[in-house]
């Protein structure tokens, strides 16, 4: 028999946890579920695979703010996430133009719907130099500058990640992502 240090099983436990939640994060899309509905899943779980700075915040009391660009093809996030909290802070969603640049700047993560693809370099300039997750869901999103994008193949949800766009907003993606997700630049 085997003893195992409370140290170990702490890690062992710890890699576990990590593998369920990564797990559910990026399981297949159920037939009950729209994409949508699994996307809002991300957006809030995202949160607890990414770092922010405190710069990212205009205050200690300060909401964390996802926006939103474009259609909300969530039937509306802001209900589904009401009440949510990341860590201390009160999750707030707001509904965004893409030429909203002090909207944009106040935001620790922006949704950029596809239908607003083609505005996606108006609202990289509107972000750049901010700890902004910028996510979104046309094809090659992360490649075209995002930080994160989501990839749909064989019915599963994915996520692509811009590990420089990640660096150049200072916010620091984990390990436990980086680790299923594909890497662009």
């Amino acid at each position: 028999m085997t003893i195992v240090s409370p140290s170990r099983l702490r890690r062992i436990n710890s890699v576990l946890c990590a593998i369920v939640a990564l797990t559910c994060l990026f399981a297949p899309l159920a037939h009950a579920e729209s994409e949508y509905d699994v996307k809002a899943a991300y957006l809030f779980k995202f949160t607890k695979f990414v770092e922010w700075p405190s710069s990212a915040y205009y205050g200690p009391d300060a909401h964390f703010v996802i926006g939103i660009v474009g259609r909300d093809q969530f039937g509306g996030l802001d209900r589904i996430l009401e009440g949510k909290r990341i860590g201390d802070r009160l999750l707030e969603v707001r509904y965004l133009g893409a030429g909203d640049a002090t909207g944009l700047r106040a935001c620790q993560m922006v949704f950029v719907n596809a239908s607003e693809e083609r505005r996606l370099p108006e609202i990289l300039a509107a972000v750049q130099g901010r700890p902004v997750l910028v996510v979104g869901e046309s094809e090659g999103f992360a490649s075209a500058g995002g930080t994160l994008g989501f990839a749909i193949r064989q019915s599963r949800v994915g996520v692509e990640v811009n590990s420089d766009a990640a660096r150049q907003a200072r916010l620091k993606i984990s390990s436990q992502l980086l680790n299923i997700a594909r890497i662009v630049n």
